[in-house]
């Protein structure tokens, strides 16, 4: 009997004037409906083309991650001097070199290379032609001076040609000289 009487208060509450807004839409809920559905398939959509592009992104392999870490060379010492003119001096029978001054000291080098073994190449090279060599490493950061470096250790690598080896090595002097000396990162 209680339900009844509470079915018979809902209906006069439900078709009366005074409680219209229940059964119909007013202007502000119809434009707030169709402001959900516009954002809702807005955001369906970010989030479908966002993991599309990630997905391309993570898939993509031609990134090349640079750094300004750069790597540690050997370079092939061929000596130290005290004064610019002794260095040119003593450097005369060398096809090519480059040096450095550091505390007013003058260091002559005749090779450079990434590669254990081609460092020992190197010096097996330079020791057959009568000159005493020692290593050094240093850290050299221009990353267009190691691409290029790379390749001419594969060359080196793969030879026991003196003319190639000699050859090869005055190429990475020039490179060096070019590109990390003079700074020229063109």
């Amino acid at each position: 009997m209680a339900c009844t009487i509470l079915i018979k208060q809902f209906k006069k509450m439900l078709f009366s004037t005074k409680y219209s807004c229940l059964i119909m839409y007013d202007d502000i809920g119809d434009n707030m409906k169709k402001y959900l559905i516009s954002i809702s398939i807005a955001v369906l959509i970010g989030v479908f083309l966002g993991k599309i592009f990630l997905e391309q992104y993570n898939a993509y392999n031609g990134i090349r991650i640079v750094s300004n870490k750069g790597e540690v060379l050997y370079f092939i010492k061929y000596g130290t001097y005290d004064s610019l003119d002794t260095l040119e001096k003593e450097t005369l029978s060398l096809t090519n070199y480059i040096y450095n001054e550091v505390d007013g000291k003058f260091h002559a080098y005749i090779g450079i290379t990434r590669d254990e073994e081609n460092m020992k190449k190197l010096i097996r090279y330079y020791d057959t032609k009568g000159y005493k060599t020692t290593t050094e490493e240093f850290l050299v950061t221009s990353q267009k001076f190691l691409d290029i470096l790379f390749n001419y250790d594969s060359i080196l690598k793969s030879t026991e040609d003196e003319f190639v080896i000699i050859s090869v090595n005055n190429l990475i002097l020039e490179k060096y000289e070019e590109l990390v000396i003079n700074g020229s990162q063109n």
